[in-house]
């Protein structure tokens, strides 16, 4: 256990951690991926519910004779 507990803590000295402005830089560029895919799926929701809805009803009067 207790070698376990020295493997990490001399681990841990290896890790080399990001810089505040580094964090700051990765915070923002998460934040614009995840508006650039929130647009995608509103838009890729909109076009498909509208695409569907457009052929239910262009088939529909074919369906009802």
């Amino acid at each position: 256990m207790f070698k376990f507990i020295g493997s990490v803590v001399k681990e841990m000295k290896l890790t080399t951690w990001p810089t505040r402005k580094q964090s700051v830089i990765d915070f923002f560029m998460v934040i614009e991926y995840t508006v650039f895919f929130l647009i995608f799926l509103m838009i890729f929701d909109w076009v498909t519910q509208n695409g569907i809805t457009s052929a239910v009803q262009y088939l529909l009067p074919f369906v009802r004779n």
